[in-house]
């Protein structure tokens, strides 16, 4: 919480803004070197890892690149060359230091629109830096919105394979599955560090669903209101500089397109089992009305007060918190009860061995793709494969995986 009222948790930006004027920052960061535009390939590689380290500690969970394949595209048309270039910038970016006690994740998005021979360049070049680390801060977006994942699937079922951070998309989101709904190219905030547990709210709700959902409507408005107080004081330090690579390399002060995101834990637990609505489709029909009564009161409550409100459910960092803190009030009996595993859910999670027998219309599907509407925020859908599945066993899931749904994240239990 150190760096609540500092930095926002996700960007999303255009490398074409961050590189367009080199290194300059206006008396900001006297001890960095000053670097003049990039003219070619060996200017970039310089220039790249410089920009991501500054940027980095700016955000306190994750900064998406976009335009990477665009940019690269226009300082050489060698893939080779601009697969070796990648690896060292892949490789110094990841030196850089984080203001929080998590990492902050560097991401680029990738349109499998783009050119495919420098696509698969890109991939080839990440994978080559995840092989020789073991717990990558760098990741992959993968926007299969104008492309085939089919295409370029043998790479990416490798990426997963040597434990890459890659999650594949429908449009922009981080790799936590994080939405910009932005449709431009303009830097985006997302202040989404405000997590609700839902298990603790059913608990104090005498298991009533009604008084529930009341109950999850009188927290969401304080809620907001912090989150509220929380952007107009980010805006303010990044005016004042405070940041200096998003007050000064972007329009984002001209523009101010900046949003707040709540983010859900543990409604499985909630509705299923402390509610006691059966996982069927009455129960799964509850669920998706108390997303729904969510979703209704963060829209009008922004619009009261002129700011863009949403509602994730994607990984969060409290959850052993959460857990905690329950099993201190309620007993650990109690909450072991309505466990699944050793913590409460956060998003979905898909079966890899089962995406055979699935279509569009399977309940598990149909379930999953339904809450994603519901959510503007973002669900995070994991994929775990087996730590004995094969490549092929993982091209082939996230091949039938990019049919079926509009994001994912795989990633192979080791």
């Amino acid at each position: 919480m150190g760096l609540w009222s500092l930095i926002p948790d996700t960007i999303f930006l255009s490398l074409k803004e961050l590189i367009e004027d080199g290194i300059e920052l206006k008396g900001k960061c006297p001890s960095v070197a000053r670097i003049s535009a990039a003219k070619t390939l060996d200017d970039l590689k310089k220039l790249l890892p410089m920009i991501f380290n500054l940027i980095s500690k700016e955000s306190s969970q994750e900064i998406v690149i976009d335009d990477l394949p665009a940019v690269l595209g226009k300082f050489s048309k060698n893939t080779d060359d601009i697969e070796k270039m990648l690896v060292d910038v892949f490789t110094m970016s990841s030196t850089s230091t984080s203001l929080d006690k998590s990492p902050t994740i560097l991401s680029f998005r990738i349109p499998l629109s783009a050119d495919k021979k420098l696509i698969n360049a890109i991939f080839s070049a990440y994978n080559t830096f995840v092989k020789s680390t073991p717990s990558p801060k760098i990741g992959l977006v993968v926007d299969y919105e104008k492309g085939k994942v089919v295409d370029h699937s043998a790479i990416l079922a490798q990426t997963v394979s040597l434990g890459g951070n890659v999650t594949f998309s429908k449009g922009a989101c981080s790799t936590n599955a994080i939405k910009n709904s932005s449709k431009t190219s303009e830097p985006s905030i997302k202040l989404g560090s405000l997590t609700i547990n839902l298990p603790r709210l059913a608990l104090e709700s005498s298991k009533d669903e009604t008084y529930f959902r009341a109950r999850l409507v009188l927290l969401m408005k304080p809620a907001i209101a912090a989150m509220a107080t929380r952007k107009k004081d980010v805006s303010d330090l990044i005016r004042r500089g405070v940041n200096p690579i998003l007050a000064e390399k972007t329009q984002f002060m001209q523009k101010n397109n900046s949003s707040i995101i709540l983010n859900f834990v543990g409604v499985k637990e909630a509705v299923h089992k402390i509610l006691g609505h059966k996982d069927d489709k009455e129960g799964k029909e509850i669920l998706n009305k108390v997303l729904e009564t969510a979703v209704d009161i963060a829209h009008k409550k922004g619009q009261e007060m002129g700011i863009d409100v949403s509602i994730s459910m994607v990984d969060s960092n409290d959850l052993t918190r959460f857990v905690t803190l329950d099993s201190e009030k309620y007993g650990k009996n109690s909450i072991m009860d309505v466990l699944e595993g050793d913590s409460y859910s956060q998003g979905l999670e898909l079966n890899p061995g089962e995406l055979d027998k699935l279509t569009a219309k399977s309940e598990p599907i149909s379930d999953c793709n339904k809450i994603s509407k519901i959510l503007d925020g973002g669900v995070l859908v994991k994929l775990p494969f087996d730590a004995k599945a094969k490549e092929s066993d993982i091209k082939k899931g996230i091949e039938k995986a990019s049919s079926l749904i509009s994001s994912f994240k795989p990633n192979q239990i080791k």
